[in-house]
Protein backbone atom coordinates (compact mmCIF):
# COMPACT_ATOMS: atom_id res chain seq x y z
CA UNK A 1 0.00 0.00 0.00
CA UNK A 2 1.57 3.24 -0.93
CA UNK A 3 0.76 6.00 1.91
CA UNK A 4 1.67 8.59 -0.18
CA UNK A 5 -1.05 8.07 -2.40
CA UNK A 6 -4.00 8.44 -0.46
CA UNK A 7 -5.57 11.79 0.59
CA UNK A 8 -5.58 13.05 4.11
CA UNK A 9 -9.13 12.06 5.18
CA UNK A 10 -7.92 8.38 3.83
CA UNK A 11 -5.09 8.24 6.11
CA UNK A 12 -7.21 9.34 9.32
CA UNK A 13 -9.94 6.71 7.88
CA UNK A 14 -6.97 4.21 7.48
CA UNK A 15 -5.39 4.82 10.99
CA UNK A 16 -9.18 4.76 13.07
CA UNK A 17 -9.53 1.39 11.68
CA UNK A 18 -6.18 0.39 12.68
CA UNK A 19 -6.81 1.83 15.88
CA UNK A 20 -10.11 -0.28 16.35
CA UNK A 21 -8.57 -3.43 15.43
CA UNK A 22 -5.51 -2.76 17.67
CA UNK A 23 -7.91 -2.47 20.67
CA UNK A 24 -10.40 -5.34 19.42
CA UNK A 25 -7.06 -7.75 19.40
CA UNK A 26 -6.27 -6.60 23.16
CA UNK A 27 -9.95 -6.97 24.94
CA UNK A 28 -9.94 -10.28 26.41
CA UNK A 29 -13.31 -13.11 26.44
CA UNK A 30 -13.55 -15.06 29.03
CA UNK A 31 -14.33 -18.74 28.51
CA UNK A 32 -14.77 -21.75 31.15
CA UNK A 33 -13.62 -25.05 30.47
CA UNK A 34 -14.45 -28.17 32.73
CA UNK A 35 -13.49 -31.85 32.55
CA UNK A 36 -16.00 -34.29 31.03
CA UNK A 37 -17.07 -35.69 34.17
CA UNK A 38 -15.02 -37.18 36.89
CA UNK A 39 -11.27 -37.28 35.59
CA UNK A 40 -8.68 -40.28 35.64
CA UNK A 41 -5.21 -38.81 35.92
CA UNK A 42 -3.95 -41.53 33.96
CA UNK A 43 -1.81 -39.83 31.33
CA UNK A 44 -1.49 -37.01 33.94
CA UNK A 45 -3.33 -34.33 35.19
CA UNK A 46 -6.22 -32.14 33.70
CA UNK A 47 -5.21 -29.03 32.70
CA UNK A 48 -5.90 -25.74 30.58
CA UNK A 49 -2.12 -24.31 29.40
CA UNK A 50 -1.61 -21.17 26.55
CA UNK A 51 1.09 -22.18 24.10
CA UNK A 52 4.60 -20.75 23.24
CA UNK A 53 7.42 -21.21 20.82
CA UNK A 54 10.94 -20.74 22.48
CA UNK A 55 13.16 -21.21 19.86
CA UNK A 56 11.68 -24.42 17.90
CA UNK A 57 10.18 -26.19 21.41
CA UNK A 58 6.57 -25.62 22.84
CA UNK A 59 6.24 -23.99 26.22
CA UNK A 60 3.07 -24.18 28.48
CA UNK A 61 2.17 -21.29 30.52
CA UNK A 62 -0.57 -23.45 32.88
CA UNK A 63 -3.72 -21.40 33.94
CA UNK A 64 -4.82 -21.54 37.65
CA UNK A 65 -7.73 -23.68 38.17
CA UNK A 66 -11.13 -23.07 40.58
CA UNK A 67 -10.20 -26.04 42.68
CA UNK A 68 -11.14 -30.09 42.03
CA UNK A 69 -14.00 -31.64 43.89
CA UNK A 70 -13.32 -35.33 44.32
CA UNK A 71 -15.08 -38.26 43.00
CA UNK A 72 -15.15 -41.30 44.36
CA UNK A 73 -12.55 -43.09 46.72
CA UNK A 74 -9.92 -39.91 46.01
CA UNK A 75 -9.23 -41.69 42.67
CA UNK A 76 -10.58 -39.30 40.08
CA UNK A 77 -11.71 -35.41 40.43
CA UNK A 78 -14.22 -33.04 38.65
CA UNK A 79 -11.89 -29.86 37.65
CA UNK A 80 -13.01 -26.23 35.61
CA UNK A 81 -11.19 -22.89 34.96
CA UNK A 82 -12.19 -19.52 34.13
CA UNK A 83 -9.60 -18.11 31.66
CA UNK A 84 -9.26 -14.62 29.67
CA UNK A 85 -8.23 -15.40 25.97
CA UNK A 86 -7.03 -12.90 23.14
CA UNK A 87 -6.69 -12.81 19.41
CA UNK A 88 -4.58 -15.29 17.98
CA UNK A 89 -3.96 -17.32 21.60
CA UNK A 90 -3.29 -20.68 21.26
CA UNK A 91 -4.56 -22.91 24.02
CA UNK A 92 -3.86 -26.71 24.51
CA UNK A 93 -6.29 -28.61 27.24
CA UNK A 94 -6.20 -32.28 28.79
CA UNK A 95 -9.65 -32.32 30.10
CA UNK A 96 -10.76 -35.92 29.25
CA UNK A 97 -9.39 -38.94 30.61
CA UNK A 98 -8.77 -41.65 27.43
CA UNK A 99 -8.77 -45.11 27.99
CA UNK A 100 -5.33 -45.89 26.06
CA UNK A 101 -3.73 -42.90 24.75
CA UNK A 102 -3.23 -39.07 26.36
CA UNK A 103 -6.51 -37.13 25.28
CA UNK A 104 -5.45 -33.52 24.50
CA UNK A 105 -7.54 -30.54 22.90
CA UNK A 106 -5.90 -27.27 21.03
CA UNK A 107 -7.38 -24.09 20.22
CA UNK A 108 -6.46 -21.03 18.57
CA UNK A 109 -8.76 -17.54 18.98
CA UNK A 110 -9.85 -15.79 16.28
CA UNK A 111 -12.56 -13.19 16.57
CA UNK A 112 -12.98 -14.24 20.09
CA UNK A 113 -13.76 -17.61 19.57
CA UNK A 114 -12.25 -21.04 19.85
CA UNK A 115 -10.99 -22.98 16.60
CA UNK A 116 -9.92 -26.25 17.30
CA UNK A 117 -6.47 -27.94 15.59
CA UNK A 118 -6.31 -31.21 14.96
CA UNK A 119 -2.94 -31.68 17.04
CA UNK A 120 0.43 -31.20 18.48
CA UNK A 121 1.95 -30.56 15.41
CA UNK A 122 -0.72 -28.22 14.04
CA UNK A 123 -0.71 -25.99 16.94
CA UNK A 124 3.22 -26.01 16.17
CA UNK A 125 3.03 -24.93 12.67
CA UNK A 126 0.29 -22.48 14.01
CA UNK A 127 2.80 -20.80 16.63
CA UNK A 128 5.62 -20.56 13.65
CA UNK A 129 3.50 -19.04 11.07
CA UNK A 130 2.75 -16.10 13.60
CA UNK A 131 6.41 -15.29 13.45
Amino acid sequence: MDLSKLSEDELIELIEDAKAELLRRREGKWVHFKTDGCFTPKFGPAYVAKLFLVGDEIEREFFPSNGKEWCKKNKSYKEDWDIEIFELDLIEARLTTGKKVDTREWFYVKKGELIPLLDLDEAKRFLKNLK
